[in-house]
């Protein structure tokens, strides 16, 4: 009885430091994982940087109230981006509340543009425009309060292009390109989402810029 009194604090002891072990070689993973993907970012460019707040903003319309995780900052053919870790939580279909991550990749525009909002489901809860592409209705949601504003910058040429990159889903946000996707990026990921943005972009016609831009002060 004795013995089995003793072995029971040595028990519970066991069990703690196997715990605290597990956290430190947890925690010093993911430590040297982080320090690998600033050498990645720092290979294209990429500075660490505070989190941008209007980024934060975005990415809580986007999702739900979260904090931020890292973020880097840099250009990419010449445009300004920036790429934000973003951490919120979530319920699950059990009640449970879950924790979930993802990154939000944004890309200078040469100038704002009134918001419109593509994704690949159909979550946001508002209107469907209807365009002439019906592969392109199939698989997309187009989100904006202007009809005639999404009809100039989702052209035939533009709907090809998101047919290509399926995957892609964006949101034009003031003067910049936001995309978004699952768990912390990945700089090779990344560099893959901004060259289809890239594209994006280009693909957006001149007088959409032209017409559609602020009136200067």
């Amino acid at each position: 009885m004795l013995a089995a009194t003793l072995l029971l604090p040595l028990f519970v002891l066991l069990l703690i430091t196997l715990l605290v072990v597990s956290i430190v070689v947890i925690h010093k993973k993911g430590s040297a994982a982080l320090r690998r993907r600033a050498a990645e970012a720092a290979q294209s460019g990429w500075v660490l940087a505070p989190p941008n707040p209007w980024l934060m903003d975005v990415a809580a319309r986007l999702f739900t109230y979260g904090e931020p995780g890292e973020m880097f900052a840099g250009q990419f053919r010449g445009r300004g981006m920036c790429v934000l870790d973003y951490v919120f939580s979530t319920a699950g279909a059990n009640g449970q509340v879950q924790r979930r991550i993802v990154h939000v990749v944004a890309l200078n525009l040469p100038v704002p543009l009134p918001p419109l909002t593509l994704t690949k489901e159909r979550v946001l809860g508002g209107g469907d425009q209807e365009f002439e592409n019906q592969a392109f209705n199939d698989r997309f949601q187009v989100d904006c309060a202007d009809d005639r504003f999404a009809s100039a910058v989702l052209t035939p040429r533009m709907m090809e292009w998101m047919l290509f990159n399926g995957g892609l889903e964006w949101q034009v946000a003031g003067n910049a390109l936001v995309s978004w996707g699952d768990n912390r990026f990945v700089v090779r990921d990344v560099l893959a989402r901004l060259e289809a943005m890239e594209g994006v972009i280009e693909r957006i016609p001149p007088q959409v810029f032209r017409d559609y831009a602020p009136p200067a002060r």
